[in-house]
């Protein structure tokens, strides 16, 4: 499945959604990537704090793939979809 991303908002649903589907709590992804809960928590809900070094950590815990593509009419969006293996593309 292809998610479009164009907010921040839709980047925090992906990654709570993404979490949930694997049964996950906030604390087991925290202690997956080394941070804290309440670290993401706030990427759940403030989405624009997140860094691009966290953005790849996360996208590489939940076996999400990252693609950012030219878009034909000049909007900016990221793709995310889940895939077998942790890998990202740029």
């Amino acid at each position: 499945m292809i998610v479009k991303v164009n907010t921040a908002k839709d980047l925090s649903a992906v990654i709570r959604d993404s979490r949930k589907s694997r049964g996950w709590t906030q604390a087991n992804l925290a202690k997956r990537i080394g941070v804290y809960q309440r670290d993401i928590s706030n990427y759940e809900t403030k989405p624009e704090k997140v860094s691009v070094d966290m953005l790849i950590k996360l996208c590489a815990a939940l076996d999400l793939k990252l693609t950012v593509d030219d878009q034909p009419n000049n909007e900016v969006s990221a793709t995310t979809a889940p895939i077998d293996k942790k890998s990202l593309r740029f």
